[in-house]
């Protein structure tokens, strides 16, 4: 019989940062039997519509050339929305399961601050604050199934100061959890990789929850 597929986790960053914040928790990933692949975009230009339809499209084409595969999905803060976006503009049936890092599901009050004087710098700066109206608050589909389907587990981080752990929740989240770090260590702490391995694998962050669901 022919070996199974490793199953691709695609992992896309947030604001102001790049792919290569990805690393640590990749290469962890790939001890963990998974098939890491990065994907980077310009996030000063743009919005976050227009980076889900790029993704969405990347993950289309990704689905054709491994059609055998299943590709999960992992986003760090505004990476996030962009995810949400690409369910939006619609994704392969081949996506499985999605990890959300620190997301900013219903906005940023470092973003509301700083809109004002460095909106200009990034119009997707002013998408994220956590205004009642924002574009993040008035994002269709914003449920844990994504509109499409996928379960989806949130990760908040206890020390966060750009994205409140309040703020990270979906009315829908399929699992959501914390750990003691900040918003950008998150990506790097190895209790982290051992979360998102245990959600890819069962749709709970707890092997335990995952366990007694399944005995139920």
């Amino acid at each position: 019989m022919p070996d199974t597929p490793s199953p691709i986790v695609v992992m896309t960053h947030g604001i102001f940062s790049s792919r290569w914040q990805f690393l640590p928790l990749a290469r962890r990933l790939r001890r963990d039997g998974f098939d890491p692949r990065l994907w980077g975009y310009a996030t000063l230009r743009g919005s976050n519509r227009d980076y889900g339809a790029r993704f969405a499209e990347r993950l289309r084409r990704l689905a054709a050339e491994r059609p055998d595969a299943t590709i999960h999905l992992v986003g760090h803060s505004m990476g996030n929305i962009v995810i949400r976006c690409a369910i939006l503009a619609g994704l392969p049936e081949s996506v499985g399961r999605i990890v959300m890092l620190a997301p900013p599901n219903r906005g940023s009050h470092v973003a509301r601050m700083l809109g004002p004087t460095h909106g200009w710098i990034s119009p997707t700066l002013l998408e994220l604050t956590d205004h009642a109206e924002s574009f993040v608050n008035r994002l269709p589909g914003a449920t844990g199934r994504g509109g499409a389907g996928q379960e989806v587990g949130v990760l908040a981080a206890r020390h966060d100061r750009v994205v409140r752990p309040e703020s990270t929740r979906l009315d829908d989240q399929a699992d959501h959890a914390m750990i003691d770090t900040w918003h950008t260590g998150i990506l790097w702490r190895r209790e982290t990789a051992g979360l998102v391995t245990n959600f890819l694998r069962t749709g709970r962050f707890s092997p335990a929850t995952a366990l007694a669901e399944s005995c139920a």
